[in-house]
């Protein structure tokens, strides 16, 4: 055994869950909760632990931090070593199914925490960078290994750790964004599609890109026609597609430093039929219905409104009010490509809300599509968790 691979935090300690965490378990969730812990020593935090039911049978082996709600983190369902060739075979395995289902695009998600086999950890792909995103305390434990891996297989130009999220506070971790490998990078020109976009990694959403609605972005674009409108545009990503399609796009967004972002992007593009509009959503859709304003697509795709569940009440109002908006505003035979990112707000409750907007506003609404996150975003059948994001391609009448 080498010193690096001496490093992957094993122990021979165990962790015993109660009755209630043993139901739990038959259900298949990857997760197990702090308060469904019978025993475990606090001592092995960050470490893979052997997990044991009520009575001592072995229930798999899982990252452990007795700090944090999500208290284990699946790794592995049997008792065998996770050592390096494991880690190995399953990033390969991520890049395998990457090159099967990513199309036309030099930036996507290579890793997707648990739906890859690596419980809290986020890579995306931009070219020849990597972004990536640690969530648990285990993944960072075995952060130099999964570095090495990664140099290994991608032999990207650069790494960048995005570790500035906030849900890092809930494991105990600093948040902080720094140069993992390689050089730091600038600006880095994307294609998607037939569209191209400059991502800065630094400071952009997410990892630098909305990458999860990439596919949506090329649905709208097939449906797109006449006068467009792209709310809570960010910086012109959907506004960019719907121009090869539409005969003009007036592209909203609160912030100014993205409205100049869309500017830039639609002259990337040789697109000059693209109109960025500094204003509030919310507002602008007010006011264009004042006026007497119509589209004959629109596109919403609001942040998060449900951040928790606590949220939903006023996140469900908050979505019915901006999709009647919008649908006042439709011409008659108009697509609505309407999202929501909000895992709180599941997705009947999502289309109850579409379905009384559409009454509201006396529209007879028919759903051309349901659609999700893009492909390279899976969505592990026993972690509802991981299917976030609802779209619907909508047609009024």
């Amino acid at each position: 055994m080498d010193a690096l691979e001496r490093r992957i935090p094993v122990t021979p300690r165990q962790v015993s869950v109660t009755p209630k965490g043993l139901r739990w378990w038959r259900t298949g969730h990857p997760w197990i909760y702090r308060d469904d812990i019978a025993k475990g020593d606090k001592s092995s935090a960050g470490e893979l632990v052997r997990v044991v039911g009520p009575a001592g049978d072995v229930l798999g082996q899982y990252f452990f931090n007795p700090a944090s709600k999500i208290a284990l983190r699946l790794v592995s369902r049997d008792d065998a070593p996770v050592d390096r060739g494991v880690w190995e075979a399953r990033l390969r395995a991520a890049i395998a199914y990457r090159q099967r289902v990513v199309r036309d695009s030099t930036a996507y998600r290579l890793i997707a925490s648990e739906a890859d086999g690596f419980p809290g950890l986020i890579v995306d792909r931009y070219g020849d960078v990597l972004v990536l995103q640690g969530t648990s305390l285990g993944i960072e434990r075995l952060m130099p290994l999964l570095l090495e891996l990664l140099q290994e297989a991608m032999h990207p130009t650069a790494i960048v750790a995005r570790n500035d999220l906030a849900i890092r506070a809930l494991e105990g971790l600093p948040r902080e964004a720094a140069l993992a490998a390689g050089e730091r990078p600038g600006p880095i020109e994307i294609q998607e599609g037939p569209c191209r976009f400059m991502v800065d990694v630094w400071t952009g959403q997410k990892t630098g890109w909305y990458l999860d609605q990439r596919e949506n972005r090329l649905a709208a674009a097939r449906v797109a026609r006449g006068r467009a409108l792209d709310a809570f545009s960010y910086q012109g990503a959907f506004a960019c597609h719907l121009a090869r399609s539409a005969e003009s796009v007036v592209a909203v967004d609160s912030s100014e430093a993205a409205v100049a972002k869309i500017a830039e992007h639609a002259a990337l593009n040789g697109l000059a039929n693209v109109t960025p509009v500094h204003a509030k959503a919310f507002d602008y859709l007010k006011r264009a219905d004042q006026d007497g304003a119509r589209f004959d697509t629109i596109v919403l795709d609001p942040p998060a409104f449900a951040k928790a569940k606590t949220d939903v009440p006023a996140a469900t109002r908050g979505y019915k009010e901006l999709n009647l908006r919008a649908l006042k505003l439709l011409t008659p035979g108009g697509h609505l490509i309407t999202c929501s990112c909000s895992h709180n707000l599941d997705e009947p409750a999502f289309l109850d809300l579409l379905r009384a907007a559409a009454a509201d506003a006396g529209r007879t609404v028919r759903v051309v599509e349901s659609r999700t996150q893009a492909l390279d975003h899976p969505i592990l059948l026993t972690l509802p968790e991981s299917k976030y994001l609802k779209c619907y391609i909508l047609e009024a009448a």
